[in-house]
């Protein structure tokens, strides 16, 4: 894949309340999938992360992160349906088929931490010798055996959250067992799956292996990965790449804002293959909204541009749970001003993979400009990659050399903060001597010459809108 770009096909209030009345396509995403598949291709994206295709508690109402049983598609008649929030296997199988068409790759998102909605609730002991009555029984009526015949109970998990005696909602531990090796505290909510437990370790690298060669998919996102034990990330990660011959692509969601403790996460799962999203590069974007950024600094921020992690970057501006209608639970803000600014950034960079979100894409307008800007990254957005010396705190500028592989490839992009309303000019050495350039969003509308130096006056326009300007070699 060349300058490759993921677009998260999803969003968590899809298909509710005024989503479902405005956009009622939504709801039965994989059949909206596949009748966009070339759609999709052409506007340049290259994967796409599909939300959890697996039967949650909430059944048609989950957005799929209540995990209760991995292995309905949406093909069996549990928790008051057959078909998940987003349809049925057979749909599923459908839009796989006819994405893979268009040599889309499909990301499964893998919530590998809990599990919730048990069948049946069962009395254990506690680590501190107490008792409770915990939700912990798995049987699967509708599913049966298909596919795997493994059953929870309390042995599959290390602990819980609810106790049907007290009714108290509180971690608890069960006894003769230990918190799971995870890079931040192993339990996150619901019935916290035991991987010291070696049936239930591999009848979930089963069902990996099940997802990409049975099911079709190329990879996977690891939902709220930093909580998942450290070795059953890395395992799994081994066992589903080795089982095809298909180039996988992973991701882990592992949501820390600092730049050094991401990397460490990195080295304690240590895998090659793993990707991480790029959480501190969007605390700089939070800061660009507000209007706080030092841009002159912008160009050093984030995993994106650690040496030696730069690859293993997924650059975003937004996911689902970033951006919600209600009062941010995870609390952070969603990037409400400067967005194109944000994804120009994480467009034009020679290092990171960059994602668009859904409702950015879809529901609030933004489609036709972030095509224009992936149109810019596949036909320009090569070779070198150079800071401006004329970055100060309020615009940025970025180089991209271009290269022979690429004929007419290379781009000079600003970004500002400014809010005056006026034309920011900057002296740029965009490294191409005697070229006219022009602005491939038509934000500026005359073209600018570079001298024999290669320096040219490179304009962007000071306001929050319209703040960003991508100039490119004008075709001989």
């Amino acid at each position: 894949m060349e300058n490759p770009v993921i677009l998260q096909t999803f969003y968590w209030e899809m298909n509710t309340g005024k989503y479902a009345e405005e956009y009622p396509e939504e709801a039965n995403l994989w059949n909206l999938l596949a009748e966009r598949a070339e759609e999709i291709s052409e506007a340049g994206f290259d994967l796409l992360w599909f939300p959890p295709a697996n039967k949650g508690a909430g059944g048609v109402k989950d957005v799929g992160y209540g995990t209760y049983d991995l292995w309905d598609l949406g093909e069996f008649e549990q928790k008051g349906s057959q078909r998940t929030k987003y349809g049925t296997k057979e749909e599923l199988l459908k839009a796989v088929e006819e994405l893979h068409k268009y040599d889309l790759k499909l990301l499964y998102d893998a919530v590998l931490d809990h599990r919730m909605g048990a069948d049946e609730k069962e009395k254990v002991k506690l680590k501190d010798c107490s008792e409770a009555e915990v939700w912990t029984k798995f049987n699967f009526p509708g599913r049966g055996d298909k596919y795997s015949s493994l059953k929870f109970d309390w042995n599959c998990f290390d602990g819980t959250d609810w106790n049907e005696i007290t009714k108290e909602q509180k971690k608890m531990l069960f006894d003769s067992k230990e918190w799971d090796d995870s890079f931040d505290e192993d339990f996150l909510m619901g019935a916290n799956l035991d991987y010291q437990n070696q049936a239930v370790r591999e009848d979930t690298i089963n069902w990996g292996k099940w997802i990409i060669n049975e099911i079709g998919f190329d990879g996977f996102r690891f939902d709220a990965s930093k909580h998942v034990d450290n070795s059953m990330i890395h395992d799994f990660i081994t066992e589903t790449d080795k089982s095809t011959d298909k180039e996988l692509f992973y991701i882990g969601e592992a949501w820390i804002n600092d730049v050094d403790t991401l990397v460490d996460y990195l080295e304690a799962i240590d895998h090659p293959k793993l990707h991480v999203f790029d959480f501190p590069l969007r605390e700089r974007f939070i800061e660009l909204m507000h209007g706080n950024l030092d841009m002159r600094w912008l160009g050093a921020k984030g995993l994106v541009n650690r040496k030696g992690y730069k690859h293993r970057a997924i650059t975003f501006i937004e996911n689902h749970d970033t951006e919600r209608d209600t009062a941010n639970e995870y609390g952070t803000e969603a990037v409400a001003q400067r967005k194109f600014q944000a994804y120009c950034y994480i467009l034009m960079r020679k290092d990171g993979v960059p994602k668009v979100f859904w409702k950015d894409y879809h529901n609030f307008g933004l489609k036709e400009v972030i095509d224009k800007l992936i149109e810019a990254r596949k036909k320009f957005a090569y070779g070198e990659a150079f800071e401006s010396e004329s970055n100060d705190k309020d615009t940025y500028s970025y180089i991209r050399s271009g290269d022979q592989d690429h004929p007419g490839s290379g781009l000079v992009m600003m970004i500002t903060k400014h809010e005056n309303g006026e034309i920011i000019e900057k002296t740029v050495n965009s490294g191409k001597a005697n070229t006219e350039y022009y602005d491939y969003t038509g934000n500026i509308e005359e073209k600018v010459k570079t001298d024999s130096d290669a320096n040219g006056q490179f304009k962007v326009k000071g306001n929050a809108e319209k703040g960003f300007s991508i100039w490119v070699p004008v075709k001989d």
